[in-house]
């Protein structure tokens, strides 16, 4: 050790702590140079946990839908994650620990800023996509399978891989189940503030549907429509709380305004007072209930969304059937990471 320093061993190389997660030894540069900026000093009660930001159903950076993910989250109680999940203040972070089931790679644990939910589609496969960069789970070029453990369940994901870079992740979703639909569309329309001949096209009508987490699939006229919506928040609550809590109205056209996409979608939560960038539980359901009624573009199609909010995302939807019903439906999409960082804890 030098005059001018106190070399440390930060593992991993970052800033401040070893593989365990607690601070090993601090750099304290006497010109100041070399040390990091946010932690001049690290003791030995302080915990750093690394964690990553992507965006997911994206290869562009600032689009898509934010994830923060905590790939080695072991030590961290419920009430610190939660805290932590309303510190990012992002729509979902997940924390990943160790499965607790025989046939899962690890355990993804996800909560918005209100608290844990069971399920969701984008913290899913952004947190595959960090797994996987993380050396958590093989990814060989090509593709190969992983496990992921959920309050829902253990469901598979896809890692299709090249150059050693993950380039897509698919997700297995749970059972499609088609729900309740809406005897009257009027106060739907009212909330949406739309003309209620816009809600529901021939053969389709607003109905609740779900692959993991429900949601309300609102099918409207055209594209026109759902990028003219401006809805009204407490009218729309009122009526999604009849289905549910935290329901996403799931409006989309069957015609899409960018190459490839096959459908245009809005994922509104006013209960959480958002519009979300890319929706995957939604997407997933959005697929069931096509195939239900024959309506699929096509067995693998593509759904854009949010565009309207400039998030733009691309979500990639397959959906097998079996006698004309939805029988497996797989979502998958593209992440791109945008920082990487520690966070400090006592």
């Amino acid at each position: 050790m030098s005059s001018r320093t106190a070399e440390l061993d930060f593992g991993m190389g970052f800033p401040g702590r070893g593989r365990s997660g607690r601070a090993k030894t601090c750099r304290a540069n006497i010109n100041g140079a070399q040390s990091h900026p946010r932690y001049e000093v690290a003791t030995m009660a302080e915990r750093f946990f690394d964690f990553w930001r992507v965006d997911v159903f994206t290869d562009t950076p600032l689009t898509g839908n934010p994830l923060a993910v905590f790939p080695r989250a072991a030590g961290l109680s419920a009430v610190e994650m939660a805290a932590i999940a309303r510190e990012m203040n992002l729509s979902e972070t997940t924390f990943v620990f160790p499965a607790t089931s025989p046939s899962a790679n690890y355990r993804n644990r996800i909560f918005t800023p209100g608290g844990e939910i069971p399920f969701a589609g984008h913290p899913s496969i952004g947190t595959a996509y960090v797994a996987a960069m993380e050396g958590l789970v093989p990814h060989p070029d090509g593709s190969s399978v992983v496990y992921q453990e959920l309050e829902i369940g253990v469901l598979p994901l896809e890692l299709i891989c090249e150059g050693g870079q993950v380039k897509k992740v698919v997700m297995t979703q749970g059972e499609p189940v088609l729900g309740t639909r809406m005897k009257s569309v009027e106060p739907l329309a009212k909330a949406l503030q739309v003309p209620i001949r816009d809600i529901g096209v021939k053969g389709l009508s607003p109905q609740v549907a779900a692959t993991g987490i429900a949601s309300l699939q609102v099918p409207c006229r055209s594209l026109d429509v759902v990028k003219k919506m401006n809805p009204d928040g407490r009218a729309l609550q009122k009526v999604l709380s009849k289905f549910g809590e935290k329901i996403v109205c799931y409006a989309f056209a069957l015609e899409a305004e960018t190459p490839g996409a096959h459908v245009h979608a809005r994922g509104f939560v006013p209960e959480l007072g958002i519009e979300d960038p890319a929706t995957g539980s939604a997407a997933g359901a959005c697929g069931a209930y096509l195939a239900a009624y024959g309506k699929l573009p096509a067995p693998t199609f593509v759904i854009e969304q949010g565009i309207e909010i400039h998030h733009a995302s691309r979500i990639e939807v397959s959906v097998e059937t079996e006698d004309g019903k939805p029988k497996v439906v797989r979502v998958g999409g593209q992440s791109v990471p945008i920082i990487r960082g520690n966070l400090r804890l006592p």
